[in-house]
């Protein structure tokens, strides 16, 4: 794939594609302190949450429910932060998620920001000229180029066709996201393209900031929105061709600077790094293309890509959706776990009635027991209504660039096996190495995870080849069955490592039902969530009417 995020789901030291990912986290406690046991793959047997794959038992839950993990459903269905919308043919509210990936960048195990994800954030946007960018650009299109990158982060959908990165996230966010941001003059980096490689970028980064504040210092307190001592986001578009020459650094993505924060002078951090080309990419049915852009903004926000970057090349999250294959809205995970919707999450029987998730942002949460910190970062399953309309239309309508999946044009329910637990950091070896806890958690700020979280599952399977081995669970190969998030298709046959993208078939239309034991192949641990919970739930569907105006009545059923 072209657009890659170098993942945070790893945090010991790795060469990656010629990168070295580092311990960025300033650990708080001496080596000494540290008396747990590092989980590794050698090290899997040692203890019983890691020999059977990541089960935990009935002990370690309730250990877990102690320390701040969950509590039973009965203890915390009220506890939430309410809104006071309700289901139309129930009473069953809407609970208000208090930890998100607004919260993430906090107590993640790397020193690592991320933009805010409300209000507006400022982003600093910079085309960068190589020694070499005329043998691309003509001096004539250069005033060009550099309008139409702003036409892509800040124009109208009228502009580019189809969204702005700027619009397509106000419209994601329901207007709780609105970024905003300057586009510098092209700034002459003094090197060319063919010897920019990944250990340059970083460099090329603090270089592009300080070039641009040397002459607007006044403004650079007001590119950190949250006032963190982090600049919210820098964009490096450069003036070179997409994979010029096979140079494995031009490509598109997003990382991060080790720099310290500083609230008197705000460093940069979060960054990404593409191509001017990605705008021209596919313009058949847009003028400015934008996918790779909203795509690596999604990144910068804080989330993982959802496909797999193993030889296997399965397709847990089914294709469409934008942390996926560039294509879509992003799915009901994504944007529940920005802070941008709020779920039902039922405890006992009941029928809940959700409009198109487009148009809604209403969502169900199914789980056999809630946290108490109201955190995205459980196991459970989501029901979303998909239609081929807002944010999925013109992926619906079109299909990107030729090789990327359409979108069904179809209405029904879309259902997710999301699993965000978190593993923790509790100590670090001699050698600098993490040593995680054989247990996992819900909790941002377990007292525990001394030294940071990391989300514990990523999309990437396992081909037993060393490249991949920064995109796979940090906490063994006994979890890389796992996925972060998977969609379970509504054909009963099909199985857990299926390679099809997501088609009308997928969708749980009027009159589909679901249960665990039906649907069991379509879990690693065969009819039972990754935890070894049994679910607990079953449901029915009716849907009523199609596109933007649809309903879903689900009719819910606690065992």
């Amino acid at each position: 794939m072209k657009k890659k995020l170098l993942v945070l789901s790893i945090l010991s030291t790795l060469a990656l594609s010629g990168c070295t990912i580092e311990i960025f986290r300033d650990w708080p406690f001496s080596e000494e302190e540290s008396t747990q046991t590092q989980v590794s793959e050698e090290s899997e047997s040692s203890t019983s949450s890691i020999s059977q794959g990541g089960n935990e038992s009935e002990s370690e839950q309730t250990s877990t429910t102690s320390q701040g993990g969950g509590t039973s459903q009965e203890s915390t269905s009220q506890g939430g932060t309410s809104q006071t919308s309700t289901s139309e043919e129930t009473k069953v509210q809407k609970t208000h998620l208090k930890q998100t990936y607004q919260d993430y960048a906090k107590a993640n195990a790397y020193r690592c920001d991320y933009c805010p994800k409300t209000g507006n954030p400022k982003l600093l946007v910079i085309p960068v000229w190589f020694t070499d960018s005329g043998s691309y650009i003509s001096s004539s299109e250069k005033t060009t180029i550099r309008n139409n990158i702003q036409t892509a982060y800040f124009g109208t959908d009228a502009q580019t066709g189809w969204r702005s990165v700027k619009t397509f996230y106000e419209e994601e966010s329901n207007g709780a996201l609105s970024l905003t941001g300057t586009v510098s003059d092209w700034w002459s980096c003094g090197v060319s393209s063919s010897s920019c490689d990944e250990s340059k970028t970083e460099e090329l980064v603090d270089d592009a900031v300080n070039w641009y504040f040397s002459s607007h210092s006044s403004e650079r307190k007001s590119f950190d929105t949250d006032e963190n001592g982090y600049l919210d986001g820098v964009m490096l578009i450069y003036g070179a061709p997409n994979n010029n020459g096979g140079n494995e650094n031009l490509w598109a993505y997003c990382y991060w600077t080790s720099n310290d924060a500083s609230t008197s002078a705000p460093t940069s951090n979060v960054f990404f790094w593409a191509s001017y080309d990605f705008m021209y990419e596919d313009t058949d049915h847009c003028t400015i293309d934008t996918h790779t852009y909203i795509h690596e903004m999604g990144h910068v926000l804080g989330l993982d890509d959802y496909y797999d970057y193993s030889g296997n090349r399965y397709n847990p999250a089914g294709g469409f959706s934008m942390q996926d294959n560039n294509v879509g809205g992003h799915d009901a995970f994504s944007v529940m776990a920005y802070g941008w919707a709020d779920p039902y999450i039922p405890t006992k029987s009941c029928t809940i009635e959700i409009g198109a998730f487009q148009t809604t942002k209403e969502l169900i949460l199914l789980t056999p027991s809630w946290n108490a910190q109201d955190s995205a970062f459980d196991e459970y399953l989501l029901l979303e209504l998909y239609t081929p309309t807002g944010l999925n239309q013109f992926d619906t309508n079109y299909k990107y660039n030729s090789v990327y999946p359409q979108g069904p044009n179809a209405t029904g329910i879309r259902l997710w096996h999301v699993d965000a637990r978190l593993a923790m950091v509790t100590g670090v070896t001699s050698g600098n190495q993490p040593v995680f806890s054989s247990s996992m958690t819900t909790d941002l700020n377990d007292s525990r995870a001394k030294y940071g979280v990391l989300t514990a599952m990523t999309n990437t399977s396992n081909d037993g080849s060393s490249n991949i081995a920064g995109y796979l669970s940090p906490l063994g190969s006994s979890y890389y069955k796992y996925d972060i998030l998977h969609l379970i298709r509504s054909n009963a046959s099909t199985s857990l490592n299926t390679k099809n993208d997501l088609s009308s078939s997928d969708l749980f239309k009027n009159g589909s039902s679901f249960n665990m034991t039906t649907y069991k192949n379509q879990f690693a641990t065969s009819g039972k969530l990754d935890s070894g919970k049994a679910l607990g739930w079953s449901f029915s569907v009716t849907i009523n009417g199609s596109g933007a105006s649809a309903t879903a009545s689900v009719k819910l059923t606690k065992a």
